[in-house]
């Protein structure tokens, strides 16, 4: 959510201050962005709408509570309550990037990945160096089968934020796809260097050292990826085809 971070600790309330009490007094309308902030944290995503729903109602002209109560509704599922949160932030305030940017990653979510690339191109065009707006037109872009144009997203996302490891996955995997194996497991490698143990980008690098003949690598690898993981199917495929090729060998021998 939005909200600037809380002095102190903060718990999601089971209801929040009486709307009378509200009026135009800033601080109390930070708290109960803060208590929304908790609850969202705290897996109760519809509380956090009840709170940001009573600043909306004292204000109706609230762009931030609109983009805060959408957030919310995506956190609890309900995109399409999220999208209406986020168009009306966006049409009280079109130069909110972030209105933009969450509505877009909304799209992403239900497959709508034309609206999608239009928004992220709005974040984009208000915020020349939002690197996880160019990421996430990379990945619509590539679920639209526009490699070429989603190369070019994650390479201007990793420049504008090397650090940036969900953009190395995406980038590696689009590597993958195209059969460029050794970038391929170079960009996966980056983006496990933040958490060693994702069973995706594991798995995806196991496939990249597989497809180059590899085998160890990729066993050793497909092996981790079920630490973390085993009831991952791609995993648990990859780790039995490899050991039932070595199997075989060994018979031959």
């Amino acid at each position: 959510m939005n909200v600037a971070r809380a002095e102190s600790a903060v718990s999601c309330p089971e209801s929040g201050m009486p709307i009378e009490t509200l009026g135009s007094d800033k601080v109390q309308r930070q708290a109960l962005y803060q208590q929304a902030k908790a609850c969202v944290n705290g897996g109760k995503p519809l509380q956090a709408v009840a709170l940001i729903s009573q600043i909306i109602k004292s204000d109706p002209t609230d762009a931030v509570a609109y983009l805060n109560r959408g957030s919310a509704q995506a956190a609890a599922g309900e995109m399409a309550l999220a999208l209406g949160d986020f168009s009306v932030a966006i049409k009280l305030d079109p130069n909110l990037v972030e209105a933009w940017y969450n509505r877009g990653t909304t799209f992403t979510h239900i497959r709508r990945f034309e609206s999608a690339i239009a928004d992220f191109t709005e974040a984009i065009r208000l915020k020349p160096d939002f690197a996880l707006a160019y990421c996430n037109r990379g990945l619509a872009n590539m679920e639209l089968g526009r490699y070429d144009e989603a190369l070019v997203d994650y390479v201007v996302a990793i420049d504008r934020d090397p650090k940036l490891s969900y953009c190395y996955f995406n980038r590696g995997s689009l590597y993958l796809t195209l059969g460029e194996y050794q970038k391929a497991i170079s960009d996966l490698t980056e983006a496990l260097g933040e958490r060693h143990d994702d069973p995706f980008a594991l798995t995806r690098r196991a496939q990249a050292y597989e497809a180059l003949g590899r085998k160890s690598e990729a066993l050793d690898d497909f092996r981790a990826a079920l630490d973390a993981n085993p009831k991952l199917e791609s995993a648990r495929e990859g780790f039995d085809r490899i050991t039932t090729e070595q199997q075989r060998s060994d018979r031959h021998k």
